[in-house]
């Protein structure tokens, strides 16, 4: 090979061949005439020595993309104004008819009679063809994080580390910080202290391969203010099936615990009179008769006299104001451990608890007699209201509910039998009679005016309404399981939902009645073949009923007896034909009939639930693709972020970034973060694809940008690649010459 620089020796010139690049040799006119160029240029390019000087004249500018000719040659002018080293990054033609981009460093020698440029070649073909696939990458996450709050963890289980993007400063007001050789209280203590036993789990779990796993918890905010949240990791599996990452999310819940409690509470409460509803004073009033009480109880049904007269003759707003007053008055004369609710139009029912005699409830029926009578005497058009009370005493007449309503309901109608305004309680003789009569206080034979309650339609349109009116379907459904199993009294209420193909099954929603152990954890991922023919229980393609799990397959009783099930009733969630999963309800204290009336209800709001769900299940994967595209990015061999084009402020940093300066933040400018400037580089790399040496760090970058939309604004999007070890063998080679 002829001489590339005269005086060089063969061995150098053996040396410029095994570069991993081209090398060329030309002379600083126009057209920039090529005089020599080694082998590695032309396997770069493809073309022969020959076929240069046939088809190129030996004119190097010819192969030079037409596009960058004229950014080159402007290029070329404006660094050699500053010295004579070039760094130029352009498309070059190859012999095959395509361009490859290339980063072409030249260094100019000679002397007036003949001045000649040493350039040598690098392939950025594919660095460039992946900046552009990141770009895209980035714009379509960018897309998904302006919609989104959520802060985005990492946990690195080899080296227990976990990295959380920036937002957690911007919700929390200060950095987080994670040391896994700490002490369990010691790492989880910006944890409300209820919750660091839970997330101690939740960790333990995530870290042993649990797929996917979520947690409520509460989280430090300053001024030592808990913010709900709630916390959802998916874990990455090793080639070998060894978890060796998690990725998730954190997000704000606080709202949504405040209205999944206000619909708690109005769930629980009368709307009227703000006592509670007859359901939750059942309930209430059950769990403390399952602790077994040693103390007198007193169980109290009262009945307003003849107040559907002052309803017709008065008007119903009135009547509504009287209802609201005796409520006031019967919440003076009771405790706040006692529980006082309205059970019908007119009706209220007390359980007053640890009392020491039956006879302090008789006391207190005579009370409530008289603060009847003179509630409203007072009024400048005096009211006439009285009651009947019916009274049963724990633990004489029963221990249990049912059997204390049922001798208050009983001693109620022998009161109004007698000519109301007055109580009886109730006495097993002479209650014999009145028992085989049938009567009820809740039924025609007293004069309540109320309509009849629990019809199964309204049930159905206030969980439609719910539903339709919230912004989050996770509350809505959390709630209306509550209610819904409240109303039907059931051990456990739920929502299963497949997997995109169909063979597994996750437990995503669960209500658990008081005292029934939670099976949520242990359904995730569940597969159908563990149980087959299950999907085939749902008969008619919608409702699967089984009074007795025993009569089922035997793998089938073992799945249920796994949770303690005795009765169930589940109804298929389907999108169009698409078997999706199911809604159910447990019954783990007995056998259970189920009416028709009741599998109707479920019916319908299965298919309420299905329209609903959907829509949530594809805002949850637009979710999962914002993490798994973070990661990709945090994985790129690059230093990249982003800046606004108007005032250089950081938008947005890679984990490589962050790890190469942990101080570096968005909000700070570029030259700020990076070279610890006030005001910009005086040679910003934004003017085109240049090497920079940041003093900061030590380190040679090769720096390629672009621009983009950021939200509202213009914005650069840069990818830094190290060319430090480049940088220090070519300084070698310099220094050789």
């Amino acid at each position: 090979m002829r001489r590339l620089l005269k005086g060089l020796s063969p061995e150098c010139e053996a040396l410029l061949n095994l570069i991993p690049g081209g090398v060329m040799q030309c002379r600083n006119n126009s057209v920039y005439t090529i005089i020599e160029v080694n082998d590695g240029f032309l396997n770069m390019f493809g073309f022969t020595r020959e076929e240069l000087d046939e088809r190129f004249q030996n004119q190097f500018l010819s192969l030079v993309h037409p596009s960058d000719r004229q950014n080159f040659l402007i290029e070329v002018d404006r660094q050699m104004n500053k010295g004579n080293k070039l760094s130029l990054s352009y498309r070059v033609l190859c012999k095959d008819g395509t361009y490859k981009w290339t980063a072409n460093s030249a260094q100019l020698f000679g002397d007036e009679q003949e001045e000649r440029f040493f350039c040598i070649f690098l392939d950025l073909t594919e660095v460039r063809d992946a900046q552009e696939k990141l770009r895209l990458s980035l714009e379509h996450l960018e897309i998904i994080m302006s919609q989104s709050s959520d802060i985005i963890f990492e946990w690195d289980f080899t080296s227990d580390s976990i990295s959380i993007s920036p937002n957690w400063l911007e919700k929390f007001g200060y950095a987080p910080r994670y040391d896994g050789s700490l002490q369990k209280e010691e790492i989880l203590h910006n944890f409300y202290p209820d919750d660091i036993d839970p997330m101690a789990a939740f960790m333990e779990t995530v870290r042993k391969g649990a797929p996917n796993s979520s947690i409520d918890v509460r989280i430090r905010a300053l001024e030592d203010r808990y913010i709900w949240c709630r916390i959802r990791a998916t874990t990455q599996f090793s080639t070998e099936n060894v978890p060796f990452r998690a990725v998730g999310t954190i997000s704000d819940i606080d709202e949504e615990k405040r209205m999944v409690e206000d619909l708690r509470r109005r769930a629980e409460l009368d709307a009227l009179t703000g006592l509670y509803n007859h359901a939750e004073t059942e309930q209430r009033t059950k769990r403390y008769l399952a602790g077994n009480p040693k103390s007198v109880g007193a169980m109290f049904i009262i009945d307003v006299d003849n107040f559907k007269s002052v309803n017709d003759g008065q008007g119903h707003l009135l009547g509504d104001a009287v209802l609201t007053e005796l409520a006031a008055g019967m919440k003076k004369l009771t405790r706040k451990t006692d529980v006082i609710g309205r059970i019908g139009g007119d009706e209220f029912a007390m359980f007053l608890k640890d009392l020491p005699s039956a006879q302090v409830a008789e006391e207190k029926a005579r009370k409530l007699l008289e603060m009847f009578q003179q509630l409203f005497q007072g009024e400048k058009q005096p009211i006439k209201v009285t009651c009947s009370i019916g009274l049963s005493i724990y633990p004489l007449d029963g221990t249990d509910y049912q059997t204390l309503y049922h001798c208050a309901d009983l001693a109620l109608y022998q009161a109004k039998s007698l000519g109301k305004n007055r109580y009886v309680r109730f006495d097993a003789k002479s209650m014999e009679a009145v028992d085989r009569i049938g009567y009820s206080s809740l039924g025609a034979a007293i004069d309540s005016d109320e309509a009849p309650r629990g019809k199964c339609g309204d049930l159905v349109n206030y969980v439609f309404q719910i539903l339709y009116d919230t912004n989050d379907i996770d509350i809505a459904v959390d709630a209306i399981l509550e209610i819904v199993g409240r109303r039907f009294d059931v051990s456990r209420a739920y929502v299963f939902e497949n997997s995109d193909d169909g063979e597994y099954v996750d437990n995503t929603y669960e209500w658990c009645n008081e005292g029934i152990k939670p099976q949520k954890e242990f359904l995730q991922h569940y597969p159908y073949e563990n149980v087959k023919g299950y999907k085939e229980l749902f008969q008619d393609q919608s409702v699967f009923y089984c009074r007795d799990i025993r009569s089922l397959t035997p793998e089938q009783t073992r799945l249920f007896e796994s949770q303690d099930i005795c009765s169930t009733l589940q109804c298929a969630l389907y999108d169009g034909k698409e078997f999706r999963g199911f809604i159910g309800f447990d019954e783990c204290t007995g056998l259970r009939m189920w009416n028709k009336e009741e599998v109707g209800t479920l019916s319908l709001i299965a298919q309420i639930l299905t329209t609903f769900l959907l829509k949530k299940r594809e805002s949850d994967r637009n979710e999962q693709i914002l993490v798994q595209l973070n990661t990709i990015l945090d994985m790129q061999n690059a230093y990249i972020y982003a800046i606004r084009q108007d005032n250089y402020e950081l938008l947005y940093l890679n984990q490589k970034t962050l790890r190469l300066d942990p101080y570096a933040k968005t909000g700070m400018t570029c030259h700020q973060a990076f070279f610890g400037r006030s005001i910009p580089c005086e040679a910003c790399p934004l003017t085109g694809a240049v090497e920079v040496y940041n003093p900061q760090y030590n380190v040679w970058t090769k720096v390629q940008y672009s621009t983009m939309k950021w939200g509202g604004s213009s914005a650069y999007l840069i990818s830094c690649i190290d060319i430090t070890e480049y940088k220090r063998i070519q300084g070698k080679e310099n220094d050789s010459k």
